[in-house]
C-alpha cells in the first residue's frame, strides 16, 4: 500500500507546474506557495519609490502586506540546509553559490523560469545567465503568463542572518547566485504559504483511490 501511495506522489510531482490564479497570483504546486505576479509590487503599489529596500524594510513590507484579501505574506525562504556552517559551491548542494533550487526563489529562477546561473553545475562560467526569461506556461490553460517587473538584480530572502556573521541572505537574479550580503537596498518579492485562491484540482482517479482507502478502513473497523 505504501509503495502505491509513493508512486502516486511521484506521478503528481512529475506534472507539477505553475498556475495563474488571476488577480496577480501565481501558484507553485511543488512548493505549495503563491507568488505575487508582480515581482516589484512594493514599487508598483506606491509603498516604496523604486522597490529597493533594506532587509528590515523589505521584511516589514511583506509582513504588513494585504493583497487580494489575504495577509500573512513573507519574503521567499532560503530553506537553509546547514545554517551553522554553510558551504559554497556550484552544483546546488550548498547553501551559498549557484544552482541551488531548494530555496523558493532559486526554484522559481532555475526550475520554473528556466534561467541560468553564471556558473553551471560543474563550476564553469557560461553565457546567457541572469533573467533571460520571465514567463511560464500555465499548466491548466496552456497560456503563456509573464512574471511582471522581475528585476535583473538581487532579492532579499526570509532568513535574517547567517549565525556569527552579520550578513543577510539574498538571491542574485542577475547571475543566479545565492549569497549573504552586507546591509544594502535591494528588491523584495512577496510569497504566501499555500494555494490561497483556488486549489489545484486532483485527478479524478485519486478520489477513487482515496475513497477506496476509506472504504477499506471502514470494513476493517467493522471486522
Amino acid at each position: 500500500m505504501r509503495s502505491l501511495i509513493f508512486l502516486l506522489i511521484l506521478s503528481f510531482n512529475a506534472t507539477a507546474a505553475l498556475y495563474d490564479r488571476g488577480n496577480g497570483l501565481i501558484y507553485d504546486d511543488v512548493l505549495d506557495i503563491t507568488w505575487l505576479q508582480d515581482a516589484n509590487y512594493a514599487q508598483t503599489s506606491g509603498y516604496d519609490s523604486d522597490g529597493s529596500m533594506t532587509w528590515q524594510q523589505a521584511s516589514a513590507w511583506a509582513t504588513q502586506l494585504e493583497y487580494s484579501g489575504y495577509d500573512d505574506w513573507r519574503l521567499p525562504s532560503a530553506k537553509i540546509m546547514n545554517a551553522a556552517n554553510p558551504c559554497y559551491g556550484s552544483d546546488g548542494s550548498c547553501d551559498l553559490g549557484y544552482n541551488n533550487t531548494t530555496g523558493e526563489l532559486g526554484h522559481m529562477f532555475y526550475n520554473n523560469l528556466e534561467n541560468r546561473g553564471y556558473r553551471n553545475t560543474l563550476g564553469s562560467a557560461q553565457s546567457g545567465y541572469g533573467v533571460t526569461n520571465s514567463s511560464f506556461i500555465d499548466d491548466s490553460s496552456g497560456a503563456s503568463v509573464s512574471i511582471l517587473n522581475l528585476i535583473n538584480s538581487a532579492y532579499w530572502l526570509e532568513e535574517k542572518t547567517i549565525p556569527t556573521i552579520n550578513r543577510d541572505w539574498a538571491f542574485h537574479t542577475f547571475n543566479g547566485l545565492r549569497y549573504d550580503i552586507e546591509v544594502n537596498n535591494i528588491y523584495a518579492w512577496a510569497v504566501h504559504d499555500g494555494d490561497i485562491d483556488n486549489p489545484v484540482p486532483l485527478p479524478a482517479g485519486i478520489y477513487l483511490f482515496l475513497s477506496g482507502l476509506v472504504g477499506l478502513g471502514l470494513m476493517r473497523g467493522r471486522g
